[in-house]
């Protein structure tokens, strides 16, 4: 089963400026959160609490996201770095 990736606003906007600031070296990231449209919970990502959230981890990068499975759609909730 393969599901829909849907970026929110936050996260687009963040992923504009990471690109903005590093150029290039976001692209893992981006091919990361690509790939959970096949695998919803890869083992770079855990979850956050009891919740329907969870957190990718790719190097200095972090995507938190939610995965809807009654649409079938994973949402991209937010996306920083944790270099200053």
């Amino acid at each position: 089963m393969s599901y829909t990736i849907i970026w929110e606003r936050a996260a687009s906007e963040g992923l504009k400026r990471l690109r903005a600031r590093d150029g290039d070296a976001v692209k893992p990231l981006v091919k990361a959160i690509n790939t959970l449209a096949n695998d919803p919970e890869p083992t770079t990502s855990s979850k956050l609490g009891t919740t329907n959230l969870r957190r990718l981890r790719v190097g200095v990068y972090r995507a938190t996201y939610e995965i809807d499975g009654s649409s079938i759609a994973i949402k991209i909730l937010m996306v920083g770095s944790t270099a200053a």
